[in-house]
């Protein structure tokens, strides 16, 4: 391995880089929360890349027909050995996400975190939607 020394330009050029590419990567793309949503006859399945998430810091509401998903995850503190960061790129974020689900049945709603993998399973309500025909006086 060979070492290469920046020279203060360079040291310039990779913070600006870095910088820019947390807001492009975080702003502008959406990497976070990236979600398959799969519907068929009976319900909705929505599968969400949540690696390194434990469950205790996410939160699903449902409310008129809208599943929100919100995960706040936390810094971990480690304050032994005087250890000193060269770099830390880990730290505690928040993200929340909203999807509409029509015909959604709020009673029948089931959720499991398996390998990095939140799965949302959203049974649909039965009844038909109902038309109704409006008399012009």
């Amino acid at each position: 391995m060979y070492f290469v020394r920046k020279t203060n330009e360079e040291r310039k050029n990779n913070l600006v880089d870095d910088f820019q590419n947390f807001f492009v990567d975080s702003f502008f793309s959406n990497k976070a929360l990236k979600t398959d949503i799969i519907e068929n006859e009976n319900n909705y399945v929505l599968k969400v890349d949540l690696p390194g998430v434990d469950k205790k810091n996410i939160n699903l509401d449902f409310n008129n027909q809208y599943l929100t998903l919100s995960v706040n995850q936390k810094e971990e503190k480690q304050d032994t050995d005087n250890n000193k960061y060269i770099r830390k790129e880990r730290t505690s974020y928040s993200y929340t996400r909203s999807y509409y689900l029509d015909k959604a049945d709020e009673e029948n709603i089931k959720a499991k975190l398996e390998n990095g993998i939140l799965t949302v399973t959203i049974g649909k309500t039965k009844t038909e939607d109902s038309t109704k025909a409006i008399n012009i006086e």
